[in-house]
Order: C-alpha cells, then structure tokens, then sequence
C-alpha cells in the first residue's frame, strides 16, 4: 500500500511539473498499471522462494 501511494505521489508532482496540469484518467491508468506489476512482482518473488525451498 505504501508502495502504490509513494508512486502515484511521484506521478502526481511530475505530471504537474512537466505539464502544469493533472490528468485524473492517466492517473486511473497509471495506479493500475502500477497495482498489477507489482502484483506480477510479488507472484514472481513468491514462486522463486518456494523453488529455493525444495
């Protein structure tokens, strides 16, 4: 959870940055994006400790 909001904070500051405005669609698209790699992430890292066990 921290993860997500410390990303979308950083996403929020550049886009405001670079372009002065916030775009609340790329924002939904961004945290998704976000949420389902690092899933993927967790997944790949759970699968390669339970190899590490056997």
């Amino acid at each position: 959870m921290a993860g997500t909001i410390a990303a979308l904070t950083g996403f929020l500051f550049v886009s405001l940055a670079f372009s002065g405005q916030f775009n609340f669609v790329h924002g939904g698209v961004f945290l998704v994006f976000f949420v389902v790699v690092m899933v993927f992430f967790a997944n790949v890292i759970n699968w390669a400790e339970s190899l590490e066990s056997r």
